[in-house]
């Protein structure tokens, strides 16, 4: 007889033990998988967002560009723009090129000015890549290069109280100081994700921004989008290394270089989710080492028989490691399917989870299925098992035989 059947039969005999033990292993699996499952999903979801939010995969300007405040950006900003464009595009992991230029102002209507953050785009490149054109509330994206049009945040668009139709006007600085004004169309509104943003958010069109700005055809960056499989730091490292050799020196940021956000968010989750890692296996923990020590002091007699026949101390806790090991195994089982039910039922619960903190808005639920979760849950609840089964059996095999047969 194997120690596998020996603990298959023990775990049998003492039914209301083995599942009493067995539904914390389920329940403290379920919580890990369901848990991790739900971090990923909100850490995968939060840096799409911040990709397709304006940021992209990777940005290429000069290196004084990405020290300075925004707006100096176009004072070493990109001459050849279009040119360099066309290089970046011949990498086999770009999809889009995007010119940007990032500068700040005042919009005025009604006798009401009020500061905005602008970014002068393309229309056609923005909506294939960006969530902006997507998240437009009311009114319409704008049409091409050439259009005197802007769309405003939303919280920006209450506070001037203008909406689609309107005209504004827009009052920068330019590059000599000189300070300048031109009249435009209010073609939409949009939402940001980040209030803070959503409140002096404006884009306009390239044209526009170079026609407010006297760029002179120069751009502050170049926003680069990739495949989704795509390596930004490798691209990075072969876009630039290939643009040097054509003798253009830029400085690449990846959005992971960019995005102070999602990092202090990502610290958060991993902080609330590790503490509560902790205290899940420290209840899991306690709780079957009761159990394994009530079953152990009630078999004190049954363990002194086995070594008055010959038994082996190190037989005895190895028996009593492999039902543990037996009892994990068989929980996180049944664990696992307990987390894929409860999984798909959130998942198409309509539940709306409240704006994370700055954001704008909330999303749906949704429990992602996240295999590193399961494995963590698996090994987690095994160890905690082998752990509480490991200790009682190895305090009650070091008890004489006598007293182990005498016991009551």
């Amino acid at each position: 007889m194997t120690f596998w059947s020996m603990a298959a039969r023990n775990l049998s005999r003492n039914r209301r033990r083995s599942l009493l033990t067995g539904g914390v292993v389920v329940f403290g699996f379920a919580a890990f998988a369901l848990a991790g499952g739900f971090m990923a999903q909100t850490l995968e979801s939060l840096r799409e967002g911040t990709i397709r939010s304006g940021v992209g995969h990777l940005q290429l300007a000069d290196p004084r560009v990405f020290d300075g405040p925004a707006e100096d950006s176009l004072e070493h900003g990109l001459e050849d723009a279009r040119k360099v464009a066309e290089a970046v595009r011949r990498d086999p992991d770009v999809v889009e090129v995007l010119p940007r230029i990032d500068f700040v102002g005042l919009v005025t209507s009604g006798g009401r000015s009020v500061p905005f953050v602008g970014v002068g785009l393309d229309p056609a490149g923005e909506a294939r890549a960006m969530d902006f054109p997507k998240n437009v509330t009311s009114g319409r994206w704008l049409a091409d290069g050439g259009e005197q049009g802007v769309v405003l945040g939303s919280g920006l668009a209450r506070t001037l109280s203008v909406g689609p139709g309107d005209g504004v006007t827009l009052l920068a600085t330019t590059g000599d100081g000189t300070l300048n004004a031109v009249d435009a169309t209010v073609v939409g509104v949009t939402e940001v994700h980040f209030k803070e943003l959503d409140d002096r958010f404006l884009a306009t069109t390239v044209g526009l921004a170079d026609g407010l700005l006297a760029a002179d055809g120069k751009v502050s960056k170049l926003v680069v989008v990739l495949r989704g499989s795509a390596d930004a730091d490798a691209a990075r490292t072969r876009i630039v290394s290939g643009l040097a050799k054509e003798g253009t020196s830029l400085a690449g940021k990846t959005w992971e270089d960019l995005a102070a956000f999602y990092h202090q968010v990502r610290t958060l989750y991993l902080g609330i989710f590790g503490f509560m890692g902790i205290v899940l296996v420290a209840v899991v923990l306690l709780a079957t080492a009761n159990t394994t020590l009530m079953s152990v002091s009630e078999r004190i007699r049954e363990i002194g028989t086995l070594r008055a026949l010959g038994t082996r101390s190190s037989a005895i806790r190895r028996m009593f490691v492999v039902e543990g090991a037996l009892l994990a195994l068989l929980g996180c089982a049944a664990g696992a399917v307990l987390a894929l039910v409860v999984r798909e039922a959130l998942n198409h619960s309509g539940i709306l989870l409240p704006p994370p903190p700055g954001a704008a808005r909330g999303s749906l639920l949704h429990v992602k299925l996240y295999a590193a979760a399961y494995l963590l849950g698996a090994l987690s609840m095994t160890g905690t098992l082998l752990l509480a089964s490991y200790l009682p059996a190895r305090r009650a095999s070091r008890i004489s035989i006598v007293d182990a047969l005498t016991h009551v």
